[in-house]
């Protein structure tokens, strides 16, 4: 029977958490005090909060995640569809590339892995922010966009067990959603979009391959973006790198701009093109950024229109995403 952080007694938490530091630290950790308690925000897969005190006395804030298979929430499991799960996935984006990469990110704490049991917990730092949803200030929106447009360089590191694991959002990945986009419209009645986007599937998936790719977090929504405010700025600190993978480079971006009107998407578009790579950014204009920002929320429309017939976005996400499919269309001109 898979290991259910949910059912772990403290005791278990506590050794697992003490093999987890001490692997990271490369030395032995001891944990002297420990509290837990459901966290607040969590979403798909159980997330428990840690008050954590070590021998030498250290506190830290820690969030424990069980992405394991008995981690992820009934209703969850029934709406994710099998090709997008990888319970190793987030732990190999933490371990192998964000604690090696200098990419702001919540601080890796080490992780419980356990093959024969099916443990998949992950130890994370607990930023003390706000989310980027309930932010005003359109600073802090333009710093999200410039950090998903310096995250490409997390990938100088190479590492063929991270590899193993990342998404490929390629040709077969975005037909697979188109074709789940048609057949939802066609079953809840949306015959607009599938007699738009049928006749045009073959020259959108040109499109987006033809686009740049680059190191994606996948699902860059605001509800995953914790902001923490620092004397002199922000702290940008993305969690959930659950679809984490390759990608059109733009798409983290486009998942940025969604909802937002003609001003404040310049504005971070501009904040997102002066972070790219310097050879990037050289070979990409504005307008050719704004264009694959298009495609690209496209893309992500269409991924929440056939995510699942029995499933509804949560609150944050919950648009009338065949009218964006069906916008985006007219302004990509397909």
């Amino acid at each position: 029977m898979p290991a259910s952080l949910r059912d772990a007694g403290d005791e278990e938490l506590r050794a697992c958490l003490e093999r987890a530091l001490s692997e990271v630290a490369g030395r032995p950790q001891r944990v002297a005090g420990l509290s837990r308690r459901a966290f607040a925000y969590e979403t798909s897969f159980a997330i428990d909060e840690l008050e954590v005190e070590l021998a030498g006395g250290e506190q830290l804030g820690l969030l424990v995640k069980d992405v394991g298979p008995t981690g992820l929430s009934a209703p969850a499991a029934a709406a994710k569809p099998d090709f997008t799960l990888d319970p190793r996935r987030e732990i190999a984006v933490y371990r192998s590339l964000l604690d090696r990469s200098g990419v702001s990110a919540p601080r890796y704490y080490g992780a419980g892995e356990d093959s024969a049991s099916g443990r998949a917990w992950l130890f994370i730092e607990r930023v003390e922010g706000e989310v980027l949803a309930d932010v005003g200030e359109p600073e802090a929106w333009q710093a999200a966009a410039a950090w998903a447009g310096g995250l490409d360089r997390a990938l100088a590191i190479e590492d063929p067990d991270l590899e193993a694991h990342l998404l490929q959002r390629d040709r077969e990945w975005h037909s697979q959603w188109i074709g789940r986009a048609i057949f939802a419209s066609s079953t809840r009645g949306d015959g607009d979009l599938k007699r738009r986007l049928a006749p045009v599937a073959p020259t959108l998936l040109d499109r987006l391959e033809a686009l740049p790719r680059g190191f994606v977090h996948g699902e860059l929504y605001a509800s995953n973006v914790v902001v923490e405010r620092q004397e002199g700025g922000v702290r940008i600190a993305p969690v959930d790198w659950e679809l984490a993978g390759i990608g059109p480079f733009a798409l983290d971006l486009a998942a940025l701009l969604s909802g937002w009107g003609d001003d404040e998407r310049s504005a971070m578009c501009e904040a997102f093109h002066r972070s790219l790579p310097p050879e990037r950014r050289a070979a990409v204009s504005r307008e050719i950024l704004l264009d694959a920002a298009n495609l690209c929320e496209l893309a992500l429309a269409l991924q929440w229109i056939g995510w699942s017939q029995q499933w509804l976005p949560p609150a944050e996400h919950h648009r009338n995403w065949t009218a964006e499919a069906l916008r985006l269309l007219e302004e990509t001109g397909l």
